[in-house]
């Protein structure tokens, strides 16, 4: 399977918020950002989607939230450039969206897909974190490993008293 498998990654929306890499690959978002990169570069991706065994939805709320992007905004964005896609394409009708996935990061990435229910219910999610009340469906979706970088942990090791002191650098990322 490995030497046939495929991804097909449907094209670009507006560039400024569909299918960049996120902002930054650095804090709680580079699970996101790494993803959106990896899968670009990946030699399972082809650019015949009838050859696809999968379809990605390149969307990145991170991208729009950093961009100053409302929630109400970016809910509206979500599903109009989805319900384009269904529409331009004949691929999701195939399966209603069973062979498609979609990258959903914290609050920002839930939030985002909340006017699509029928594709949170149907398709694949790659949830980078499902504590954030994402109704996380185990038989389908996938948990996306969160990325802190950096990797290296500050100075001071075991002492407790670096750890203690270093807590709320990491709180705040």
């Amino acid at each position: 399977m490995e030497r046939s498998f495929k991804v097909y990654i449907y094209p670009d929306g507006d560039p400024k918020t569909f299918y960049q890499t996120p902002r930054k690959l650095t804090g709680k978002y580079a699970s996101e950002g790494y993803f959106f990169q990896n899968i670009r570069e990946s030699r399972f991706r082809t650019h015949d989607p009838d050859r696809a065994d999968l379809f990605f939805v390149p969307i990145s709320p991170h991208k729009m939230r950093g961009k100053g992007t409302s929630y109400e905004n970016m809910t509206m964005i979500v599903k109009d450039y989805v319900e384009g896609l269904i529409n331009k394409y004949p691929y999701w009708n195939r399966t209603l969206g069973a062979d498609h996935f979609f990258v959903t990061c914290h609050d920002v990435g839930v939030r985002a897909f909340e006017g699509l229910p029928f594709m949170v219910k149907n398709s694949i999610r790659a949830v980078c974190s499902p504590s954030y009340n994402v109704d996380f469906i185990p038989h389908k979706d996938v948990a996306l490993p969160q990325v802190l970088q950096p990797f290296a942990l500050p100075e001071g090791g075991n002492d407790i008293e670096n750890r203690l002191m270093t807590l709320p650098i990491y709180c705040a990322i």
